[in-house]
């Protein structure tokens, strides 16, 4: 058993260290509040000077595709807060079903047809900003667009590995 001197010497050993590591992190937490935080752009503000930059937008281009942008990101709070309400409805819809195969397949047809929607308007968005491009950008919208939309698959998936269902 630990006699009671060497005892309260371990915990004052124990107090000491922790008074230091609550010292060294204050300090560090005060030093690091009064750097500047650099804040990210939104993403209107990120696109349009990507698009004024790697596109060569000017600057009405530039407000046709922020009026775009407002209007699209506008469509889509609707649909996603109405498809939102329809995925309680579906889970009622199964569960009424008794989750039987034609229920679930009824099921999975609407999640289909829902996706297909959002796809279909980021598709017509895209296809809106590539409306405002003139003759000498659209193959710089393209070729960067397709690129960048490349990169967001993801790693190790090709368009052919997507394809490819196993059965």
């Amino acid at each position: 058993m630990i006699k009671k001197e060497n005892r309260s010497k371990v915990y004052l050993l124990i107090i000491v260290i922790l008074l230091i590591t609550n010292i060294a992190l204050l300090s560090f937490l005060l030093m690091n509040k009064n750097k500047p935080h650099s804040k990210r752009p939104d993403r209107v503000t990120m696109i349009s000077g990507f698009l004024k930059n790697e596109i060569g937008f000017d600057s009405a281009q530039v407000a046709q595709y922020v009026s775009l942008s407002n209007s699209h990101k506008e469509n889509m709070k609707k649909l996603f807060d109405s498809l939102r309400s329809s995925k309680d409805k579906q889970f009622t819809r199964l569960a009424a079903g008794n989750f039987s195969d034609s229920t679930m397949d009824a099921v999975a047809s609407q999640s289909a047809t829902n996706q297909k929607m959002v796809e279909m308007l980021m598709f017509n968005h895209l296809k809106n900003i590539r409306n405002i491009c003139k003759p000498n950008q659209l193959a710089a919208f393209d070729s960067l667009f397709a690129r960048i939309l490349n990169k967001k698959m993801p790693t190790g998936s090709s368009p052919d590995s997507r394809k490819k269902t196993p059965k």
